[in-house]
């Protein structure tokens, strides 16, 4: 996985393989042999590669499709003190089915998504009642 996520960072940035190997103090040859993963580059080249592609180690390992699975999200919402509860749970709740999402985990989702329906049905039958 590597090798494929190494050659299409290199070429999305215009660089040929001597480019990179220069820019990593590398051999041509390595970043060849990297790409084709015929050698297994050690730990301390894939944290120089990810730091110069600004990705995570996870990323180029495969074990994440998100470039920086670190990073932390910028779309936040602030919520007032008086915002009301029902709410803010309904909120984490679709938060909690956003992140089982993207991780791609179906079954998480589906218990979300019941836990959700349930609170809206109690929150509609007790309205009802009053």
């Amino acid at each position: 996985m590597i090798g494929e996520r190494l050659s299409d960072l290199r070429k999305d940035q215009g660089l040929t393989q001597k480019e990179l190997a220069d820019i990593l103090h590398l051999t041509k040859d390595n970043i060849s042999a990297y790409e084709r993963e015929h050698n297994e580059a050690p730990d301390n080249v894939k944290i120089a590669i990810a730091k110069h592609f600004n990705v995570s180690v996870d990323f180029l390992l495969g074990l994440t499709d998100s470039p920086n699975a670190y990073a932390k999200p910028l779309n936040c919402i602030y919520l007032s003190k008086d915002f009301p509860e029902e709410a803010k749970y309904m909120l984490q709740t679709l938060a909690r089915l956003i992140s089982a999402a993207s991780r791609k985990s179906p079954k998480t989702v589906a218990k979300e998504l019941a836990r959700l329906e349930q609170a809206l049905l109690e929150r509609h039958s007790s309205e009802t009642e009053e």
